[in-house]
């Protein structure tokens, strides 16, 4: 679990909150005095994506596909990348999304520019 608050930028009182148990539960369970839940495990798989089998058992996949989605190959191979980083090459990652967040928030949509054009379809890479 330590693995999922860390990977989610969380600290443990905003996970314990967010999958609605107490922080004492959650200490309970990263000190090993108390098992998870398996209604505790699917709502992380809920919430977060990861696999309820990795969070009980460690069984691969660690991640599930979301929202009866499976993930794309590019989804896959980033992913198997970022499992590689160090924390290092993680923090630079998450500084780089974080900006990219705020351009894109800042940068209007073709729809905002030009509302009666229609949006070309993406057809991927």
């Amino acid at each position: 679990m330590r693995i999922i608050i860390d990977e989610c930028g969380l600290n443990q009182k905003e996970f314990a909150k967010s999958i609605n148990v107490t922080d004492s539960y959650i200490s309970k369970v990263l000190r090993d005095e108390s098992g998870m839940s398996n209604s505790t495990a699917m709502l992380i798989e809920q919430m977060y994506g990861y696999s309820k089998d990795w969070i009980t058992d460690g069984r691969e996949p660690k991640l599930i596909a979301r929202r009866g989605r499976r993930l794309s190959a590019l989804q896959k191979r980033i992913i198997m990348d970022v499992e590689q980083m160090d924390e290092d090459e993680l923090r630079a990652l998450l500084a780089f999304i974080e900006s990219l967040k705020k351009i894109m928030a800042q940068t209007p949509s073709p729809k905002e520019k030009h509302p009666n054009r229609r949006r070309p379809k993406f057809n991927g890479i």
